[in-house]
């Protein structure tokens, strides 16, 4: 599954890539060619810079001043909103979602390396588009998708055997050890994001921003795992997903430097309701159905989304950045507690978290 999505990381850098090439940008200039002072500066105290006629002008342009030190002056503050393009490359590993599905015994003595199925740092992308308003207002749309998975395989000599830790105690074949087992699990989350941001707070370097919008948001857990021992081979599957829509609330800080260079933080909360689907089957090579149960409920997800990095303003129309950032679902249900709880006989009050962290690298085409 994860690998048919790798197609679309390249389809979205492609049209970023492509409607960046058909936009063109121009500031305005005065007649003598000078860029005039935009509302947003304030030049009173500052003794390298000269007005002549409402224009600023390099040092040196009026009579008596020193020499050249700036020649023109950008026509609006870093921070502004603009219309856009942008892509972000996401590398996130999901936390705590390990599952432990094969424990290596000698008689009843636990030795040896439990098998386990736990995700590694895995890719995922961003894409959307933003519509400035005004200098100071902006709507913009996002798609993130994001689709890892994890696999792993144990086996024992004859003198050991495998305990089968996903197998319901009460199944009739349920003690019987085996001597190999395996399999595979994904963790994948899309949401879609649509938001109205405005500004706050601002001075010539910085500047506070807040949102409010929507987000539909889809979770989705799978697990395969297979047993195989004395001509038996049996599998256990499970399937836990969440769909969901609600309100999105937001905000972001950055503050620019020198030479470009700028930081930044945001954050972000959602509130999803939506419903949870968990199905749950034991199936053999002899027996198709040995245990089955399915589980649904509604439930309202927070979603608190944190960010925090650096990045470099490299022209008025291009802004790189890289910052750390982590996802934290909170209510979620998990593939280890839905199992759990199958086993024990007890599906009351499903609950848990399932956090999300990494590292992502983001360009935008301004027009």
């Amino acid at each position: 599954m994860a690998m048919r999505w790798r197609f679309g990381y390249l389809a979205s850098w492609l049209v970023l890539a492509c409607g960046a090439a058909g936009a063109a940008e121009t500031g305005p200039v005065s007649e003598t060619g000078v860029a005039p002072i935009p509302a947003w500066i304030d030049l009173s105290g500052d003794p390298e810079l000269a007005v002549d006629g409402g224009v600023l002008q390099p040092v040196g342009h009026v009579a008596g001043s020193r020499l050249p030190a700036i020649a023109e002056c950008c026509p609006e503050p870093p921070w502004a909103h603009r219309s856009g393009l942008f892509g972000e490359l996401l590398l996130l590993r999901a936390r705590d979602t390990e599952v432990a599905y094969a424990l290596p015994v000698n008689g009843n003595v636990p030795e040896g390396a439990v098998g386990l199925l736990d995700g590694e740092f895995d890719l995922g992308f961003k894409a959307g588009i933003t519509r400035a308003l005004d200098e100071s207002r902006s709507l913009s749309f996002a798609y993130t998708g994001f689709f890892s998975d994890s696999s792993d395989r144990v086996a024992v000599d004859p003198a050991r055997s495998l305990v089968k830790l996903l197998v319901h105690p009460n199944e009739l074949n349920a003690a019987a050890n085996v001597l190999e087992a395996g399999g595979e699990s994904e963790i994948d989350f899309q949401t879609a994001d649509l938001a109205y941001r405005f500004l706050v707070l601002s001075n010539h370097c910085t500047a506070a921003n807040l949102s409010i919008g929507a987000r539909y948001g889809r979770l989705d857990q799978e697990l395969a795992v297979e047993y195989s021992g004395a001509g038996l081979t049996e599998t256990v599957t499970s399937d836990v997903e969440f769909n969901g829509l609600g309100l999105r609330l937001g905000a972001d800080l950055e503050h620019h430097g020198r030479h470009g260079l700028f930081c930044y933080g945001k954050t972000g909360v959602s509130f999803l309701a939506g419903e949870f689907q968990a199905d749950y089957l034991h199936s053999s090579n002899v027996d198709p159905v040995r245990v089955s149960t399915s589980w649904d409920a509604g439930r309202i997800l927070s979603v608190l989304d944190l960010e925090v990095g650096a990045g470099w303003q490299c022209s008025p129309s291009w802004r790189l950045s890289a910052g750390y950032t982590i996802s934290n679902w909170f209510g979620a249900v998990k593939t280890d507690e839905w199992i759990h709880r199958v086993r024990n006989d007890d599906l009351r009050d499903m609950s848990d978290n399932l956090t999300f962290d990494g590292f992502v690298a983001r360009a935008e085409y301004r027009f």
